[in-house]
């Protein structure tokens, strides 16, 4: 009695779709870590005072928590791309006046109090605008995109962008501070500005899409690849389970 082997090919992996990736650069290079590390430095900038510069580090810290919770809403209300474009928006406005404020005020402070709290109201606009867009959006927006077969991965170089990114600014933002003071906030500006234009070119609208729709929604065909290779793989198996039973009914006939 011989029986006929199951021997299915494995089937090449489509190729990894990386422009579905790149929007996660812009969750670190917007500036927010570097106000979460620094924020005591950045408030002493701003003219405050030790005690005060602890306890706005947990103002922001909280307001950036409080819009995150708004967002859970937000993303399926308004969708994806309209939250990061608002986001992308404010974030520019906060750091442009930011910078705008310390390159006159910052050499005296005492005589500019009021200016420098308005620096400090921008950076918790700026947390707040984080916290209901680019906070959440891109990490919600990497398990959408990506076909099954890809999904792990895609979820793993989001992951390790973020990290690796984090420890770019958490490296950066001293020597940029003390070099380039107000220079700070005109360098995560000019990030935030990329990220809205990122976003009008090369992010789509993924609310309301089932992962079955990412590929029209992408413009390519890795999951109908994907697809052909499932149905390719389902037929020869069929096929060997079929040759598999002829043979045994035969052997049964010559028994």
């Amino acid at each position: 009695m011989s029986i006929l082997p199951i021997v299915v090919e494995p089937p090449p992996s489509p190729p990894f779709p990386a422009r579905r990736l790149t929007h996660i650069l812009f969750i670190e290079f917007g500036g927010v870590n570097a106000l979460i590390y620094y924020s005591p430095s950045l408030f002493e900038g701003m003219g405050l005072n030790y005690s005060m510069q602890l306890h706005m580090s947990g103002v922001i810290n909280i307001c950036q928590m409080v819009a995150c919770f708004w967002s859970l809403w937000g993303m399926d209300k308004f969708g994806r791309r309209p939250l990061l474009f608002g986001g992308a928006s404010c974030m520019i406005l906060a750091h442009l006046i930011i910078a705008v404020l310390m390159s006159q005020y910052q050499s005296n402070w005492p005589e500019h109090s009021t200016e420098g709290w308005v620096c400090v109201a921008f950076l918790c606009f700026f947390m707040l605008s984080y916290g209901a867009s680019w906070g959440p959006v891109p990490w919600a927006l990497p398990a959408e995109i990506f076909p099954s077969s890809l999904r792990a991965k895609g979820m793993a170089f989001s992951t390790m962008s973020v990290w690796l990114n984090n420890f770019i600014i958490g490296l950066i933002t001293p020597p940029l501070v003390q070099n380039t003071g107000y220079g700070t906030y005109v360098f995560f500006c000019a990030f935030c500005a990329l990220s809205f234009a990122w976003t009008w070119f090369f992010v789509h609208e993924t609310n309301g899409k089932t992962l079955e729709e990412m590929d029209a929604v992408f413009g390519d065909n890795s999951s109908s690849v994907e697809t052909e290779q499932r149905a390719r793989i389902e037929a020869t198996i069929w096929a060997n389970a079929a040759a598999r039973s002829d043979g045994l009914e035969g052997t049964h006939q010559i028994t």
